[in-house]
């Protein structure tokens, strides 16, 4: 739904390395430009070294040279010598590092400690916390800044409370002076008397802006802008605070003092949204519609102002698109919908109408092509681009009377807003409807322009646009040793955007993606008898996946698939060379796109691929050893933006920990007959940033690649849902094609399939099922039992590493329908904004007490304010019966539960979802049953 409530930003990480210096200073650093000298560096809001402080300006860190893949704590303090705890640390945070132990510039103390005259959130008084800049100016003039890093102890199975983590000491840090500079410019929002607001309520009250620094008398023009990360000079200034979004530039001058505060932004014409302020210097004649070297901006890379809504909404702008749910809550509103056998529905909680509505009782539901704030702003016609407008009651005491099909499948794939049109007259009947075929702010309802409505997109097994070139590459032997092994061959098959189709035809205009696959152990000859060196008859492992290198091409993807030759047989299993030469891999391909880089590779291919990669996007898979391999090659790299990691059927030996920076996915045969564990399942315990995994009943381990198809069945072939190998190869394609387009081309309509949201036809009618996590939730709780008040039939109790997972879950068993879990919220997480579902992992055990055929269910209910609403968990997602495994054992695999926090909204419910207090699981329906249920929390 991608529905922000109302949005604080408030960003915490840490970084630093070395030592602590006096006066830090590192020329050149910017944030494309790194310090040579490893350590922890303050910067300004464009990135360049400074080495004081200008008090009233934000505290900007970034560094170098620290461990890879590993989280520090930062610690600010005031005039400190050294800061061996939390308690004299003014500011604080944590982040980890990335695989170059580098961590971007970032904020780290907000405006010197001013907080203003904000009331969301509300801010404790606490030493060094500023009502207005001359307060801060006064208490912090001549005093210096202590930044210390330290690292924070890994904790693999993520169930030690973060701030119960041992911290180590001080591995870097810096001491910077605070400086007074009276004639700084300084722009902020501001209420009517001056003092600082970095948010408000949109069209709640006027919005103000006030500066500082600048000469008296001069003659300023403020502008209200959409927030970027970064300003540079040339920028283009849109400014947004005129009707409709049109620009309304307001003229100030600065009084005797060098300082002004004027209103600029009207309340009736605010829309929700993050931007900045920019205020030009008149005298020095900018260019128009341009940032000039002498304009001030707001803050640099933080934001300046958040126009919120108070969560439900109620105003123009709503979720409207979605699919209808057998009873209640009736309704799941939705972001991507499949162009084929999935129609989008359209319906308007009553939550969302704003009391005293005008709009009267019918409708029309308008899909129109998606335009952003300042394209509605320019244009508001509605053009239905779905077949035709659907006339319908919008105004009812329940969803489900508002809901009706808005557009039958097949869709065109794109990009699309959806508007409820009041007309031109108050129309309480369809026959006094009429259509005036325009977007009224004031009147109608949207769901669109600062997000996309929905999206539709194609299943994604289909091939692309791009013509599909062939090649490969071959040299035996290339690498003399690599790690514990030896003649280690550079081989590789190769299916590339081109021109035209075929071998060796020109590459596709542009930079494209780089995708790279490698095989697990199978067998490596033909001939029995004959060795790696001998071999004439190879068995070519690495070309089993070539239908998804087509699939890849096609889509503006250089996908290769690298042959593991000399690092296949039964033992060792070679994990750490194999995840090397994946990356010995990527720097021949950066010697390819540019021939200066690791110049001891041969250029196979004339140039033909030179200014042709897109070394800034790189995903890596890989299959069985190779799987393992994929995860290996993240951790061992120090050189590659690796942006994306992917497994299919993992072993898992080396027990990584892939970082917070990277998403992963990997695919479960639940059949697997060669990884029989299901190690995956641990890989992805670990993981510690977003992550997705499917479960697939009846698939096998060799299916996935054609070579081994051929080869024969590793598991029972009477197995229960068994997959045909062609379906298998389809499912693995598109779950596997659908990821990486996704973190390489940012076709985003699939992240609603990692979430389980999205089904397609080339996987659709099996039994799939998923798990996903976001990095953006509150965590509360995860495998503890005690974190539970049981009450009823129930036993609770933690489980440590249930098969085949490595994490502690907590097993529910009852035996009557009066069984409750309840779980009390810490008043820290309970305001749920900003996210979208409340989510769980749950698998059914093997116990008797679970039914004989179907799946569980039971009861979830959030309580806030008084107020409790529930549904049950079967309307969103399956815990289906654990698979029967050929080999004779069952693994408990656990799947996602996501259910939408708008479910315990709807239909004015009343309920607080900026303060739920509880959580509970009632069990009712089965009255018996044992679960395992782990990683409890609010979501994205």
């Amino acid at each position: 739904m991608r529905r922000l409530a109302w949005l604080c930003v408030l960003l915490s990480a840490a970084v630093a390395g070395g030592v602590i210096r006096e006066n830090s200073s590192h020329a050149g650093a910017s944030f494309n430009v790194l310090p040579k000298e490893p350590g922890v560096y303050p910067v300004d809001t464009q990135g360049n070294p400074i080495e004081s402080l200008t008090i009233g300006q934000s505290l900007h860190v970034g560094v170098v040279g620290l461990k890879p893949n590993t989280v520090y704590e930062f610690r600010m303090g005031v005039d400190e010598a050294e800061l061996p705890n939390l308690e004299r640390a003014v500011a604080f945070g944590r982040a980890m590092t990335n695989a170059r132990g580098q961590i971007e510039p970032f904020i780290l103390w907000y405006q010197s400690g001013v907080v203003g005259c904000s009331d969301r959130p509300r801010f404790k008084e606490a030493p060094f916390r500023f009502r207005d800049f001359e307060e801060a100016m006064k208490a912090l003039e001549g005093r210096t800044l202590t930044v210390s890093v330290h690292p924070v102890a890994r904790d693999a199975k993520g169930t030690t409370p973060p701030m119960q983590l041992p911290v180590g000491a001080a591995e870097g840090g810096f001491r910077l002076p605070l400086k007074l500079v009276a004639d700084a410019p300084l722009v902020f929002a501001s209420n009517d008397s001056g003092c600082l607001l970095n948010a408000s309520e949109a069209n709640g009250s006027e919005m103000y802006v006030s500066g500082r620094g600048f000469q008296a008398g001069e003659a300023l023009e403020v502008a209200v802008v959409p927030n970027q990360r970064a300003w540079r000079e040339g920028d283009t200034l849109t400014d947004v605070t005129g009707e409709n979004f049109a620009p309304a530039v307001e003229r100030v001058f600065a009084d005797s003092a060098g300082r002004f505060t004027a209103p600029v932004w009207k309340q009736t014409l605010q829309r929700r949204g993050v931007y900045d302020i920019v205020v030009r210097r008149l005298q020095f004649e900018p260019p128009q519609g341009q940032l000039g070297r002498l304009d001030v901006v707001s803050y640099g890379i933080d934001t300046g102002y958040v126009l919120y809504l108070i969560y439900p909404i109620g105003g123009p702008t709503m979720d409207i698109a979605g699919r209808p749910v057998p009873g209640f809550p009736y309704f799941e509103f939705a972001d991507a919908f499949a162009d084929t056998n999935d129609p989008v529905w359209g319906a308007v909680d009553p939550t969302y109408v704003p009391a005293g509505h005008p709009g009267g009782t019918w409708a029309a539901y308008y899909v129109v092509n998606h335009r952003n704030p300042i394209q509605w702003g320019a244009n508001n016609t509605l053009v239905d681009v779905s077949g035709g407008i659907e006339i319908h009651p919008v105004k009812a005491g329940c969803i489900n009377g508002t809901d009706t099909i808005i557009w039958n499948a097949p869709l065109n794939v794109g990009k699309y807003d959806v508007v409820v049109d009041f007309g031109s007259t108050v129309a309480n009947t369809a026959a006094a409807f009429s259509t005036d075929g325009q977007y009224n702010s004031a009147l109608d309802f949207l769901d669109g322009a600062d997000q996309i409505g929905f999206e539709a997109g194609k299943d994604p097994y289909t091939l692309g646009t791009f013509p599909v070139g062939q090649d490969s590459y071959s040299t035996d032997n290339f690498f003399p040793t690599m790690g514990a092994a030896s003649n280690v061959d550079l081989r590789a098959v190769i299916r590339y955007p081109a021109t035209v189709a075929g071998v060796g035809t020109a590459v596709a205009a542009g930079t494209h993606p780089i995708f790279i696959m490698e095989h697990g152990n199978h067998g490596f000859c033909r001939n029995a008898g004959q060795t790696h060196a001998t071999c004439t008859n190879r068995v070519r492992n690495h070309e089993g996946y070539m239908r998804l290198l087509d699939n890849l091409a096609s889509h503006g993807i250089i996908a290769i698939s690298i042959d593991a030759y000399d690092l296949t047989g039964p033992v060792p299993q070679w994990i750490t060379e194999r995840g090397t030469l994946i990356l010995k891999h990527l720097e021949l391909w950066s010697h390819l796109n540019n021939a200066a880089t690791f110049p001891t590779y041969p250029n196979y291919f004339a140039g033909r691929f030179t200014g042709k990669v897109d070394m800034t996007k790189i995903s890596i898979s890989g299959h069985s050893r190779g799987g393992e391999a994929s995860v290996a090659a993240y951790m061992l790299n120090t050189t590659f933006n690796i942006g994306s990691v992917s497994s299919i059927a993992p072993v898992d030996g080396q027990a990584h920990t892939l970082p917070a920076a990277v998403p992963y996915f990997v695919i479960l045969p639940a059949a697997d007959g060669d990884v029989s564990s299901l190690s995956g399942t641990k890989i992805y315990d670990r993981a510690l940033g977003t992550k997705s995994s499917i479960d697939v009943y009846g698939a096998n381990h060799n299916f996935f690649n054609t070579v081994w198809a051929l080869d024969g069945d590793d598991s029972s072939p009477a197995r229960q849902d068994f997959i045909a190998a062609a379906n298998q190869q389809r499912i693995g394609e598109a779950w596997l094609a659908a990821f990486t387009r996704l973190h390489l081309k940012n076709e985003v309509v699939y992240g609603d399939m990692m979430r389980g949201r999205l089904v397609f036809p080339s996987f659709s009618g099996f039994k799939i099922y998923p798990t996903h996590h976001e990095n953006q939730h509150l965590r509360l709780v995860s495998g503890n039992a005690a974190a539970f008040t049981g009450a009823g039939a129930l036993t609770l109790a933690s489980v440590n590493n249930p098969a085949p997972h490595q994490t502690q879950v907590v097993r529910a068993n009852w035996t009557a329908g009066t069984a409750t879990a309840t779980h009390t919220v810490p008043v820290a997480l309970r305001d749920t904004t900003g996210l979208e579902v409340v989510a769980f992992r749950v698998a059914r055990t093997t116990s008797a007490l679970n039914p004989a055929a179907g799946s569980q269910d039971f009861t979830i209910q959030l309580v806030g304010g008084g107020i409790t609403r529930g549904t049950t968990v079967a309307k969103f997602d399956t815990i289906p019966k654990p698979y029967p495994h050929p080999y004779g054992f069952t693994h408990t695999v656990m799947t996602s539960v996501r259910v939408p926090l708008h479910t315990f909204i709807m239909n004015n419910s009343g309920l607080p979802l900026n303060n739920v207090d509880t959580v509970r699981f009632i069990f009712n329906s089965p009255t018996t049953g044992e679960i395992y249920v782990d990683d409890v929390e609010f979501s994205r």
